[in-house]
Order: structure tokens, then sequence, then C-alpha cells
């Protein structure tokens, strides 16, 4: 197994990470409580329990927790703006394919022929 590179370490702190939305702020605080009612469910049944139960929450909830979600936006972009300011605008990491399978190199073949090439210069 090949070893991982090792991070590169930058003189930059890490940026401030984006808010929650709505319904993850409804599901942090209802999480453990749905958790002791289905002690035996996996993360995600539980997720789709929340859900549920957010769809069924009425109006006054869900406004409670949107002001949560526009105070948590307003200081995240308060922070963005002051992490800009003193390091420069936030890179965006760079997301590793979730592509299954050998081919990812998005050109529709199965990358046989680079195999081929190998055979060819053990030949010569």
């Amino acid at each position: 197994m090949p070893k991982k590179a090792a991070p590169v370490e930058s003189s930059k702190p890490l940026p401030p990470k984006r808010p929650m939305s709505t319904f993850f702020e409804y599901k942090k605080d209802i999480l453990d409580e749905v958790k002791k009612s289905h002690p035996d469910k996996k993360i995600t049944e539980l997720t789709k329990i929340v859900s549920e139960m957010w769809k069924k929450t009425d109006e006054e909830t869900k406004k409670k927790y949107e002001k949560i979600a526009e105070k948590n936006k307003a200081d995240y972009e308060t922070a963005k703006k002051n992490y800009e300011d003193e390091h420069g605008k936030i890179e965006k990491k760079k997301r590793a394919s979730r592509k299954k399978g050998k081919d990812d190199d998005d050109d529709g073949d199965d990358d046989e022929d680079a195999d081929d090439d190998d055979d060819e210069e053990e030949k010569n």
C-alpha cells in the first residue's frame, strides 16, 4: 500500500468553517433524543427519522432555527472577511474523484492502451 504524502505545512491558519444549515442545527439539537428512542438504528436511519421530524415541525420552530442559521452565517461572513483581509483569498480544496473503477482520466477508454505501450518496450 503506497504511503500518503505528508500534508504541506502552511504559515496560514485554517480558514473559518462554513455555517450549518437550519436542518443541521435542528439535527444537532435533537439527535441525542432520537438515538435514545432508537438505540438499534444506524446513523443513516437516524438521519431519516430526524428528517421526517423536521418536515412535520411547525413554522415557529423552523423560524427559530432559521434565525440561528442566519446569525451563524453573518458570523461566518465576518470571520471570512477578516481571514481574507489578513491571509488572502481562501483557496478551495480539490475534491478526490468519486468515480469508481480504474478509468479516472475521463477519456472514455479503459486505459488498455497504456499497458500495450509497456508490452512493446519489453519486446525491444
